[in-house]
């Protein structure tokens, strides 16, 4: 939006000569002895307008601050101080230097815009929705103040009067293409896909190396669910930009949405060698690691994640869950319990704990991890079936009992709840109701009828093995 138009024929130093200049400057500035004094006013003006228009932004900080401290009343100068802050992304200080502008000089429309700009960067949307308002009063067809305002009404979520003013805007040359990019953002948002999957062919019809249109249909088709569309627009985003990260990580996503696990690592791979402390990439690396085996790996990979960001729940939980398959159950308990401290509410990390801590033969422990579990998450009918098998190993039959029937009321699909509930109900020598689950049990798995003496010698005694035999061959007769 800060563009800036440098005439050489109006100007004192052509552009050769310019550089020169800069070069000078530069030198003395980071010396910190200028070679025949410090520069004049007039020549930092010159200096920084040349620096916004080829985008040395760094420069042209260095040199608006001298600027603005040699002419501390000059709008100009603070203006120009804040655009060279709004160019390195130092918002707020960039508001500031604004709104001493602004003071110095209240009527200038482009500093009531570039003000409004930095207000809606920092979150102060009413404060600039009313100096663009201001800004339009004088001036209704600034293209500046529309674009900051529909950018207002898209932050404001007001996405119908934002896609008036970008599609409007995009017609004009100045912001076509930043205009199609935020019209199909608000299009997007409005759950109109089909219309800005259009925007972004479009983009790409008139520049068919737009890596971020590709990496944007890709998105679009993501949420339609065409993975395979999805992932050759991604693989056209990271072959036109080869350290795309996001297009890397979402190839790696989608490939990992249809399981495709060797593609989905591969993808995040190269993500991470563009950027190897991506949380997100190595993070979702380890997981794919993790599910196709690979736990040493992804140990190391999930311990990067921690060396970055300590508290990172999922990464604990994965590293964790490795160490469990590896049985290595202190180590993942030790983990379970540092992401527990950070997140108390997270039922499969207490389910994963509580069998953690019954592999250590912590039986107590684990019990009330399971009722911690269940408390959060009242419906996992594997952590109830856990957690009645751990009853009924202490002898808390009573108890085992009621977690079996939970297990058969929430799924009553499932043969396994029904035959451990006939073992329950078998040690409590409830014999009928427990042969009448039993032989529900063996109705949906017939595999569960092949050994009862084994599978119930430890309930119940020789007579009631017989029995419960007997009530099942009546059942399987009718």
């Amino acid at each position: 939006m800060f563009e800036f138009e440098f005439d050489d024929d109006a100007d004192e130093f052509d552009r050769r000569e310019l550089d020169e200049t800069l070069k000078r400057f530069r030198e003395s500035y980071r010396s910190g002895e200028w070679q025949q004094g410090a520069p004049s006013a007039d020549a930092l003006e010159m200096i920084v307008h040349y620096c916004l228009e080829t985008q040395k932004f760094d420069d042209a900080l260095i040199f608006s601050q001298m600027w603005k401290d040699a002419a501390p009343y000059s709008a100009d100068a603070w203006h120009k101080y804040g655009i060279a802050l709004s160019s390195v992304g130092q918002w707020s200080e960039a508001l500031d230097a604004y709104t001493k502008a602004a003071d110095l000089d209240p009527v200038d429309v482009e500093i009531l815009v570039n003000r409004s700009i930095a207000l809606e960067q920092t979150g102060k949307l009413d404060e600039a929705m009313h100096l663009i308002e201001r800004a339009l009063e004088s001036e209704p067809d600034n293209a500046d103040a529309l674009y900051s305002k529909a950018m207002v009404f898209q932050k404001l979520q007001r996405y119908d009067e934002a896609i008036k003013l970008f599609t409007y805007l995009s017609k004009n040359e100045q912001f076509t293409r930043d205009a199609l990019y935020e019209l199909a953002f608000c299009l997007e948002s409005t759950d109109r896909n089909a219309e800005a999957l259009d925007i972004y062919e479009r983009l790409i019809d008139t520049d068919p190396f737009d890596s971020n249109a590709w990496f944007n249909k890709g998105v679009i088709f993501g949420r339609k669910g065409a993975h395979r569309k999805s992932i050759e627009s991604y693989e056209m985003a990271v072959a036109i930009k080869a350290d795309f990260v996001s297009a890397h990580y979402n190839m790696g996503n989608t490939y990992a949405l249809i399981g495709k696990l060797d593609e989905s690592i591969e993808s995040y791979r190269e993500a991470m060698k563009h950027d190897a402390k991506d949380v997100a990439v190595l993070h979702n690396l380890a997981t794919s690691l993790e599910e196709r085996g690979d736990f040493e790996e992804a140990i190391e990979l999930f311990s990067k994640v921690l060396e970055i960001d300590e508290r990172h729940v999922q990464s604990l939980y994965g590293r964790g869950t490795c160490y469990d398959t590896l049985e290595q159950y202190v180590e993942a308990v030790r983990d379970y319990d540092t992401a527990l401290a950070v997140s108390p509410d997270h039922a499969d990390l207490w389910y994963a704990k509580g069998d953690a801590e019954y592999n250590l033969h912590h039986v107590d422990e684990a019990l009330e991890c399971y009722r911690k579990a269940l408390t959060i998450e009242a419906t996992d009918v594997e952590c109830w079936f856990d957690y009645g098998a751990t009853l009924l190993e202490k002898g808390d039959l009573v108890e085992s009992a009621k977690a079996f029937s939970e297990v058969v009321r929430l799924s009553p699909e499932w043969s396994d709840g029904y035959f451990a509930l006939a073992k329950v109900l078998t040690a409590l020598n409830e014999l009928n109701t427990a042969a009448t689950y039993l032989a529900r049990a063996i109705s949906m798995d017939s595999n569960k009828g092949r050994d009862i003496e084994r599978e119930f010698g430890s309930f119940a005694t020789e007579a009631g093995i017989e029995y419960l035999k007997s009530v099942i061959s009546n059942s399987n007769k009718g």
